[in-house]
């Protein structure tokens, strides 16, 4: 039993080491693949890209100075090429607000970005695609006291040379790979976890627990605050649903599984923890009757 102890604990260190790297790789990971399926430009500043077939591609605008965050698009975004029937790229965003808007002086006016997702079509030799990006975009613009709708046409100049499948797509492929790791990583610290919770409250009942646990809740409150900070200066500029859109998993279910791993993780530890200190309670007797 005590192999098998020791190597369970093994695997746990291991799986939680690789974790932890994942996490440091994922930073520069992410922002190679934004920088690759990610365009975001001014209006009327023009999109190039050489990309593959098969690739999604987030295209899109930036919206200046926004207050508090409000935008609309009556009739969304749409991507003509040339010689092509116009494509849906974003689809209507209604107006939210009215004559008044409640705001605070940290997000009075910020920067947002009206994106969609483009799917480059398969190829069988380097294409030239020449288009634009237009829709209308409303916002209110201003300051503290007062705003006033801002209407702007939406006119992207998009220049796309489309590769033959296969070729250019290392930033994807690495991504996809470190995040499938790092679910299976998390899959296997989830049932170790599972394991030692267990076995310590089927040892010692719920009653027992009780310290451990409100030690639990106050580390997890502390590392939910550290990963927002941390998570917010890592991600790339624009949201991780266009930085992530292209895996098998949303931003959510991928944070959810990371962070159910850590957190049971560390509550398997502060309850196997208990073990030790009941079982020196329980020997302390034993000891005294072999001195009488």
């Amino acid at each position: 039993m005590r192999v098998l102890s020791k190597l369970l604990t093994l695997i746990w260190i291991i799986a939680f080491l690789a974790l932890i790297a994942g996490f440091v790789a994922y930073t520069p990971v992410a922002r190679g693949y934004a920088a690759d399926h990610l365009h975001v430009v001014d209006n009327k500043q023009p999109i190039t890209v050489t990309t593959s077939g098969g690739e999604a591609l987030s295209l899109g605008v930036r919206i200046p100075s926004v207050v508090s965050g409000l935008w609309a698009s009556p009739d969304g975004l749409k991507l003509t090429f040339a010689g092509n029937q116009p494509i849906i790229l974003m689809q209507p965003k209604p107006q939210t607000w009215g004559d008044e808007i409640t705001t605070n002086m940290r997000n009075i006016t910020e920067d947002e970005t009206a994106t969609g997702r483009y799917f480059v079509p398969a190829v069988a030799g380097e294409t030239l695609l020449d288009g634009r990006i237009t829709g209308t975009v409303v916002y209110p613009a201003g300051g503290l006291v007062e705003f006033h709708n801002e209407q702007t046409i939406i006119d992207v100049p998009v220049r796309i040379t489309v590769m033959p499948s296969g070729t250019g797509q290392e930033s994807g492929d690495r991504l996809t790979m470190l995040m499938y790791a790092m679910l299976a990583v998390t899959g296997v610290l989830i049932l170790y976890a599972l394991g030692m919770i267990i076995i310590a409250v089927s040892r010692h009942g719920l009653r027992h627990a009780n310290g451990s646990i409100v030690v639990f809740v106050l580390i997890a409150a502390v590392f939910v605050g550290v990963g927002y900070v941390v998570e917010k200066a890592a991600v790339p500029a624009v949201s991780d649903a266009d930085v992530l859109g292209a895996l098998p998993v949303t931003p959510l279910q991928f944070l959810s599984c990371v962070g159910a791993a850590i957190f049971l993780t560390m509550l398997g530890i502060l309850l196997g923890g208990d073990d030790g200190e009941s079982g020196s309670l329980e020997a302390a007797p034993a000891n005294q009757e072999e001195q009488r």
